[in-house]
């Protein structure tokens, strides 16, 4: 089954991501302090990162950009979720395999996330 690990310091949005992703039939982690990311991803060993740009103590483009810079975690793909205007996102250079813009509909989330995986896996092989 296909780990995500949803990073959202709301816990409502997190929450709705969760059940939306498990509907799906992901295995879904969420949680909402970024403190929490590290532990996460070592024992939850995700295979996608679904993650806020605006975290509580952290920016979750700079969390993308260490998770990409660590020759252990580099292949994980990281899509990140925003309310910034897209002309704010660029201020930090991330390595993102992928934004998507809020508000947005659980659908597209969802597909945008399978294609994500996909691209990923044909990356590997």
């Amino acid at each position: 089954m296909t780990k995500i690990l949803v990073v959202d310091d709301d816990p409502s949005n997190a929450e709705v991501m969760q059940m939306v992703l498990e509907s799906e039939g992901f295995q879904v982690e969420r949680i909402c302090h970024s403190v929490q990311f590290e532990s996460s991803i070592m024992s939850f060993c995700p295979d996608l990162v679904l993650m806020d740009i605006l975290l509580d103590a952290d920016d979750g483009r700079d969390i993308c950009n260490e998770l990409k810079a660590d020759q252990s975690t580099r292949h994980i793909p990281v899509m990140l979720i925003t309310a910034m205007l897209e002309s704010q996102v660029g201020a930090i250079a991330c390595d993102a395999d992928a934004i998507m813009f809020k508000p947005f509909e659980y659908t597209v989330l969802v597909n945008k996330v399978k294609n994500v995986l996909r691209s990923a896996i044909k990356i590997r092989n």
